[in-house]
């Protein structure tokens, strides 16, 4: 069969079609670029071109998270790497997320964009980068595992010695502040739980440390 043949026949349907996924991401990346149109060209002030995502309005956010499409995940690749580059380059910075999962960042992004949907991305990530960081790690901590049934969180040692900081102001911590997860440790935590209408488990999940160390 000749090329001209080829082209001339028609396109198959149903299930012999198969999607091509580089196909399919590039034109995902064709609609961020679509939408980050209209950035802004750095200059002598300070301001610079925002790249990728950053420049999407909230209310894109919002609905690609509800759907989790493409577009969603690549949100949350551009705000790792934000974090990342964040990490490197503001100075006594290791870690300014020291326990927030990505999937808690984006949680707390969703109920600011919810109400703001006209916000670009890049400003509210900034911001809460920027309220994150009085509490942010700068040197690098040990790792500690913490396991209960088949939940495990790794914690910095560090964050374990905040938690246990913020458990004694709270008059339910005793034990020494040292940064290891002990029992002690443990019990003032299912207080704390407890006292909040949490489930008293004494395991540190994302939304406990976040209402002990960040509210």
């Amino acid at each position: 069969m000749s090329l001209r043949q080829q082209r001339a026949m028609p396109m198959r349907c149903g299930s012999e079609v198969r999607s091509n996924p580089v196909n399919h991401l590039r034109s995902v990346l064709f609609a961020l670029m679509l939408y980050a149109a209209g950035a802004a060209g750095a200059d002598d002030s300070g301001k610079f071109a925002m790249k990728g995502a950053g420049f999407l309005p909230c209310e894109v956010f919002v609905t690609e998270r509800e759907k989790r499409s493409n577009v969603y995940y690549l949100i949350g690749g551009w705000i790792e790497g934000y974090i990342t580059a964040y990490n490197k380059h503001v100075a006594d910075t290791y870690d300014v997320t020291p326990f927030e999962s990505l999937e808690l960042l984006l949680l707390v992004m969703q109920n600011h964009c919810e109400a703001n949907p006209r916000d670009r991305l890049y400003s509210v990530l900034n911001a809460l980068l920027i309220k994150l960081s009085p509490d942010r790690l700068q040197q690098d901590s040990d790792r500690i595992k913490i396991t209960e049934g088949k939940r495990t969180a790794v914690l910095y040692s560090d964050t374990i010695r905040r938690m246990q900081e913020e458990l004694t102001r709270r008059g339910l911590y005793k034990g020494a502040v040292d940064g290891r997860f002990t029992d002690e440790t443990r019990s003032a935590l299912i207080a704390f739980q407890s006292d909040i209408g949490f489930e008293a488990t004494g395991f540190p999940d994302q939304t406990t440390l976040w209402r002990l160390l960040r509210k």
